[in-house]
């Protein structure tokens, strides 16, 4: 069966000498994978959360599609040549791809894709984009932690924010806990704090999702982005 469909590109495995396996996040069809034969030769760049027009044949019985033609959306993104920017992509495919496994279409999570590509070929803040698209996808995916007001520890692994100590492990205190409360009220200005709040967030992320681990990702970005 014939159909066309666009998609995020999360992730690529070489599959012959000539061709690859893709990982897209699409619209029509949540996570879908393609077998694209001879891609490794062709022109068109294989950018890690580049948006993609997808034509492709998919037999009933089979997990993969066979891409026909593969076509980049929308080129007058300027990601490619802004190295943190495609290192950010890189960081932020690794964390979808661990995260995202259901097959199935969710409007909501492909404009939030959409929109937060959009934001980040604009912004003059590579450095706060990672916690801020964190926050919002822990938001969407609908675990994120119980916020108060002025909070003064943060209980990683019961997801709440506290005014005492819970005395348990994986929990939190100082100043980044009043920033990362406001983060996720979407009220935090302190743009200092971003580095310190990066290696929380993913700690909580791998508290509360399965098999979530990207040490080796965010070990790359935080020597280079936040030297």
């Amino acid at each position: 069966m014939k159909s066309s469909d666009k998609g995020f590109l999360l992730h690529r495995i070489s599959y012959s000498e000539s061709s690859l396996i893709l990982v897209f996040y699409t619209q029509k069809n949540g996570l879908a994978k393609y077998i694209y034969k001879g891609g490794k030769k062709k022109k068109i760049a294989m950018h890690p959360l580049g948006l993609y027009e997808i034509a492709a044949f998919k037999r009933p019985e089979s997990d993969l599609g066979i891409i026909s033609t593969l076509q980049w959306e929308n080129p007058s993104l300027k990601l490619l040549d802004k190295p943190l920017k495609v290192l950010i992509c890189f960081f932020l495919s690794d964390i979808l791809r661990q995260t995202l496994k259901e097959e199935q279409a969710d409007t909501g999570l492909f404009n939030f894709l959409e929109n937060a590509m959009q934001n980040l070929n604009t912004s003059q803040d590579d450095k706060s984009f990672p916690v801020q698209f964190l926050i919002e996808f822990i938001q969407l995916l609908g675990f994120e932690p119980q916020t108060m007001e002025d909070p003064k520890f943060f209980d990683l692994s019961n997801a709440a924010f506290l005014t005492e100590s819970s005395g348990l492990p994986n929990e939190i205190n100082g100043p980044i806990v009043t920033f990362l409360n406001d983060m996720f009220l979407m009220e935090a200005s302190d743009l200092e704090l971003h580095k310190e709040a990066l290696p929380i967030i993913l700690k909580y992320m791998k508290l509360h999702l399965p098999s979530f681990d990207n040490e080796k990702s965010f070990g790359i970005i935080k020597d280079i982005l936040y030297t």
